[in-house]
């Protein structure tokens, strides 16, 4: 069995996927395998994958049917890897030269579940000009950190970041992570939802300042883009993920330990959404409609202020933020008293009749006709192909149902 896996998402990466590959099979470090998880691409990748798949037998691939996110396609590769040690690789960087030799090093030698390397990064021309803040925030350091400590020094500290690109894992506690994790159709924050279940069963974490092993593109991910209003939206479906985290913590009786570090995520991704929600150059109602959808009013509100939305020379932005918090806040109290409306009249009914108060047993029907978000249950199919015309299968495995 191989000493390394390392995992590539693959979605409509046809323009780097070579590069990427080639660097990992190019390694003075042979023994190793590549596990593709082709995410419904339509530009080609799985062609590239499948002469791969030809060339050399430590390429393993898989490909969806329909594209069902990053964190799906790297829990199914992580159901399958060999090896004892797990790398992350995006499709659009790569690896350098003596890295998974460096790598395994590390391993063997702190014997810590997690061990973060040094890396450096390649700019797009119109991102040259904001690369410096991005180094800074992954400059590799020595540091140490143990048990309950991890989760609250990455995200509470801020002690090193969540990406997984620039970090080897020991597999069983990557294993035991996708094990725990509910599953999610998740295309952007993936690297913050996985970290966040290999952290937690993590009892050691190292970082080491190493010669450069991974170079980031950077400017190539959806990270650094402008969002329009449809990628705004697929970036607020984050906000379900805290939930999830919340529940995970309280089945694990961990709640009260992680209480923080859930607080400082949600933080975190909200101060987010507003910073991209500000960039976003023909900013709409339904736009901020989606904000509060996804975040709330109150919170979209406090961080516009915190943030000196005033300071804008576009006035007509507030007024389109002011307008819609107002019309959010009037929806609140029109819930609310449609509640207690509801309450007095279900409690007369009762009074006259059993069989009456039949027709008044739930409340949750009566406020979605407002828009009011209430739970809904969904299940991804188990979708993948092992057709000839597609990516050929080493293995197929049905994903959990969510």
């Amino acid at each position: 069995m191989p000493k390394l896996s390392i995992i590539i998402p693959v979605h409509n990466e046809k323009t780097f996927l070579t590069r990427c590959i080639d660097s990992i099979l190019s390694q003075s470090f042979k023994d190793l395998e590549i596990i593709c998880v082709d995410d419904a691409s339509t530009d080609g990748s799985a062609d590239i994958l499948r002469d791969y798949l030809d060339r050399d037998p430590r390429v393993h691939a898989t490909a969806f049917q329909r594209r069902l996110g990053t964190v799906l396609a790297r829990k199914l590769a992580l159901l399958d890897a060999q090896g004892d040690y797990i790398m992350f690789a995006d499709a659009d960087d790569w690896l350098l030269p003596g890295a998974c030799e460096t790598a395994v090093r590390l391993m063997k030698e702190s014997k810590a579940d997690v061990v973060q390397f040094s890396v450096d990064f390649e700019a797009e021309q119109k991102d040259a000009d904001s690369l410096d803040r991005f180094i800074r925030l992954f400059r590799s350091r020595e540091m140490e950190s143990h048990g309950t400590n991890i989760l609250y020094d990455c995200f509470v500290n801020h002690r090193f970041m969540h990406n997984l690109w620039n970090k080897v894992y020991r597999a069983e506690i990557c294993k035991a992570a996708v094990n725990a994790m509910p599953d999610i159709q998740l295309h952007h924050y993936t690297d913050l939802y996985l970290s966040f279940f290999i952290l937690f069963f993590a009892e050691s974490y190292r970082s080491v300042t190493t010669k450069p092993c991974y170079r980031y593109h950077f400017g190539g991910g959806v990270s650094t883009r402008t969002p329009d209003g449809e990628q705004f939206r697929n970036l607020c479906e984050v906000s379900k993920t805290l939930p999830l985290m919340e529940k995970f913590l309280r089945d694990q009786n961990a709640y009260e330990t992680n209480v923080s570090v859930l607080d400082a995520i949600r933080s975190s991704l909200s101060r987010d959404m507003v910073n991209k929600l500000l960039t976003i150059p023909n900013l709409t109602r339904e736009i901020i409609s989606t904000a509060i959808e996804f975040w709330g009013g109150d919170i979209i509100f406090d961080f516009l202020s915190e943030t000196g939305m005033f300071k804008y020379p576009c006035e007509s932005r507030l007024s389109i933020v002011s307008n819609m918090i107002d019309q959010y806040k009037a929806d609140q109290r029109e819930i609310a008293k449609l509640q207690s409306d509801l309450d007095e009249a279900k409690s007369k009914m009762r009074k006259m009749s059993p069989r009456s108060s039949q027709v008044l047993r739930s409340p949750a029907r009566a406020t979605s006709r407002l828009g009011h978000p209430s739970p809904v249950s969904s299940t991804i199919k188990q979708e993948i192909t092992s057709s000839p015309q597609k990516v050929q299968f080493r293995f197929v495995q049905k994903l959990p149902k969510i």
